[in-house]
């Protein structure tokens, strides 16, 4: 079975001064990071889904370029990286289609598929599978097991569906802990799961005919510079999130030799178009 493999392009020093208020940093790290993944995944012969802010293809548009000549997949991701939860409807409209054009004017490709920074579409933004819809979207890999509930459906389901007939929705993959239902699908969710334990899960779920979908950022598999001192940040909540950094280079060479990935709308590609 063909799983997904999907990676988000984010600029970890830039997102945290956006975030507070800072002033942005004047370097950004994401190029390099970003190019030594690519290197990283050819050695695996693995291709991907990279969901890109339009703000790092306008300033790195090499780096886009690199990732279609490499054979991954180019996705949505915002333009400020700001997500829906944060934003008006209509400045979430505009800064999905500023996102969508940066990508599409850099690769010559129309970019159908969709991640919300930060998981940000909620029950608190109903309207946004609408916006997507509108801009000309027709993947979406947000939805965590609250927005499942959200729209009516099971927070465990993980099977994708079909929003409005128009947008196909691929729900996070989850796993039921401690009676809860929670995303397990890379990134901070599965840092400290042993990767024989994450294995095992993943291969029931191809063993029950579903893929599973599994992501990180670069800085997660290569961190340079200040992302590899994160944990001088002064805060408890930075140390426990950067502690683990370059851990996803041991998690992916386990997972890569023991399951097959491909970019998310090739991963899923026999469920889209699929009706409620």
């Amino acid at each position: 079975m063909i799983n997904a493999l999907c990676f988000d392009i984010d600029d970890l020093s830039y997102s945290l001064h956006a975030k507070g208020g800072l002033r942005l940093s004047s370097r950004y790290l994401v190029e390099q990071e970003t190019m030594s993944l690519l290197e990283f995944l050819n050695t695996l012969g693995v291709r991907a889904t990279m969901f890109v802010p339009g703000y790092v293809a306008q300033r790195f548009p090499g780096l886009v370029r690199a990732m279609v000549q490499g054979g991954h997949e180019v996705a949505g991701h915002g333009h400020r990286h700001i997500e829906a939860k944060r934003l008006t409807r209509q400045e979430f409209g505009q800064d999905i289609r500023d996102g969508k054009k940066a990508l599409e004017d850099i690769i010559s490709r129309n970019v159908q598929v969709y991640k919300d920074p930060c998981w940000g579409i909620t029950e608190q933004t109903p309207w946004a599978y609408d916006e997507l819809i509108e801009a000309g979207y027709r993947i979406d890999n947000t939805a965590q097991p609250s927005l499942l509930k959200a729209l009516g459906r099971s927070a465990r389901d993980m099977m994708p569906f079909t929003y409005k007939e128009a947008l196909t929705v691929i729900p996070v993959t989850s796993a039921p802990i401690f009676g809860k239902t929670v995303s397990f699908n890379g990134g901070m969710y599965c840092a400290y799961i042993p990767a024989f334990m994450q294995i095992r899960y993943y291969r029931r779920l191809n063993r029950n005919g579903l893929p599973f979908n599994y992501y990180c950022h670069p800085y997660e598999i290569s961190p340079e510079g200040a992302n590899r001192r994160i944990w001088s940040r002064g805060s408890f909540r930075a140390a426990f999130y950067g502690i683990y950094f370059g851990i996803y280079r041991h998690y992916l060479r386990r997972l890569a030799s023991h399951f097959t990935f491909a970019p998310l709308s090739n991963a899923y590609e026999t469920y889209c178009g699929v009706h409620e």
